[in-house]
Formats: C-alpha cells, structure tokens, sequence
C-alpha cells in the first residue's frame, strides 16, 4: 500500500519521540497516524521509527492527502510500503 510519511527518525534515540510526533500529528487533525518500524518492510531503510498518516490503496490517492499533511510536516512524502 501508500502512505504519507510525516517524519522518520532513528531508533536509536528511542521510540518516544516518534510517539510524541505522532500525538502531535493527530491533534493537528491528521487521522490514520501511526508509527512504522522501517526494519520490517523491504521498501524503507531500515532503523527507522517512521511516522505516517493514510493507508492508501495507490498512489494517486496518497498523493491527494499530501497537501495536508504538509501542513504538518513540510517534508511530508508519499512512499510505497512493501512488507
């Protein structure tokens, strides 16, 4: 599927932070927000705690929720995630 990614940070300075950025994200407005661990799917770099919102079925339609969550996340990004 697709998604839109609002932030990817390093585990190694812990899952917390992205907690903290995902609250933030869903009281801004955004739904859907969740937390990906990058290590667990072929299409992202590994070592990541990826904040997202959206799960969508094409790219079309990720792309649709970008302006959004750029809102948010200024380098909001839409990306394919493949287990």
């Amino acid at each position: 599927g697709w998604t839109v990614v609002l932030a990817s940070l390093p585990q190694t300075g812990g899952r917390q932070a992205a907690e903290r950025r995902a609250r933030d994200a869903r009281r801004s407005g955004l739904t859907a927000v969740g937390i990906l661990d990058s290590s667990q799917y072929a299409s992202l770099h590994p070592g990541y705690w990826v904040v997202f919102t959206g799960v969508y079925g094409s790219e079309a339609e990720a792309t649709s929720a970008l302006q959004p969550a750029r809102r948010f996340a200024r380098t909001a990004a839409v990306r394919n995630v493949v287990p």
